[in-house]
């Protein structure tokens, strides 16, 4: 009886070792698996962390990116934003105010003008025109105004009494004329001009010239610009299509302003751009009893800018009817117009 009870207390003995050996370790882990959950939930946390750093980052006031920016309210005449005003720089197509309003100086509206065989060679932004056409220096004006086309800007040109040449000159004489002086053209389009010279052992160099001004004297020129009823009528126009003595079609053309989508009161505007200018603009708003004049020269993105500068504009002029004017948020991105849009 003794031997079977010792026996049986062997056998629990064994059961019992074998229990607590294979029950203790997972006890044992427990707290380690917590512990890695813990761990786990933590680095699953992280990232969202991030996020919300991102968001804060996000939420920063930007500024104007412009290389240079002026805005004066024509109201007042009371400069309201100015960066780097009288820094000269590439102005690409605001080249074109001048343009149309030496042509206008010069042409009628309804003079017919001979497309030139050149504009076959013309580097983008073009309408498009055959040599040979015959279009009115109305619609050579639409071309130049609303699609920046470089072809209408020739064309124009080498119409006048002297040729191209001249016309740049009288470009020139005008803009000394409005009393400025750190403007200089050498095209009348905005593209680069492109002297091709013999060096040293018959190599070629080229010396490359663009037409240069400031924000503040893009101001000067844009105020008369748009004070011409043809030019600022044009540029308000979304799209249009310039008549041709060879095509029943013609040539149609969009604007290449994107503030027309906005919901601003937009009086006239113009774009421009080239690689060595980067994205230019120059606009016209009528906010209220307030006209604000804004250029922007060198943007990565004119729109926005233009948009901020509007903005800013706003708060800083005071007593705007809060009915005549929308703040506006950035919708759109920059799109290059060829070398000269």
């Amino acid at each position: 009886m003794f031997f079977f009870q010792g026996a049986t207390l062997s056998r629990l003995a064994v059961i019992l070792v074998f229990l607590t050996g294979f029950l203790f370790p997972a006890l044992v882990d427990l707290p380690d698996a917590s512990a890695r959950s813990w761990s786990q939930n933590s680095k699953e946390k992280a990232p969202v962390k991030q996020k919300a750093a991102g968001k804060e980052k996000k939420a920063v006031k930007r500024d104007v990116q412009a290389k240079a920016a002026y805005c004066v309210n024509l109201a007042s005449n009371r400069t309201l934003l100015a960066k780097n005003p009288d820094a000269q720089l590439p102005v690409a197509s605001l080249t074109k105010l001048m343009t149309a309003l030496v042509a206008l100086d010069h042409m009628p509206l309804d003079k017919k003008i001979e497309v030139p065989e050149l504009v076959r060679k013309i580097p983008k932004s073009v309408v498009g025109l055959k040599p040979g056409d015959r279009v009115s220096v109305k619609d050579l004006l639409h071309g130049l105004l609303m699609a920046s086309g470089n072809d209408c800007a020739e064309t124009l040109a080498g119409a006048f009494p002297g040729g191209r040449e001249k016309f740049v000159a009288a470009m020139n004489k005008k803009a000394r004329a409005m009393g400025v002086e750190r403007t200089r053209f050498y095209t009348p389009s905005g593209l680069d001009h492109k002297d091709v010279r013999a060096g040293h052992e018959d190599k070629k160099s080229v010396d490359v010239k663009s037409n240069v001004s400031t924000a503040r004297e893009i101001a000067l020129i844009a105020r008369q610009a748009f004070a011409h009823r043809a030019i600022k009528e044009i540029s308000l126009k979304r799209h249009y299509t310039l008549a041709s003595a060879v095509s029943a079609n013609g040539y149609f053309v969009r604007n290449t302003n994107k503030l027309l989508r906005d919901n601003l009161p937009l009086e006239a505007g113009k774009t421009g751009y080239t690689v060595r200018a980067g994205h230019c603009l120059a606009t016209k708003f009528h906010p209220g009893h307030n006209i604000f004049l804004i250029v922007v020269l060198g943007s990565p993105d004119h729109f926005k800018d233009t948009r901020l500068i509007y903005n800013k504009a706003l708060r800083k002029a005071g007593g705007v009817d809060e009915k005549a004017h929308t703040r506006v948020s950035d919708t759109s991105k920059p799109r290059r117009h060829g070398l000269g849009g």
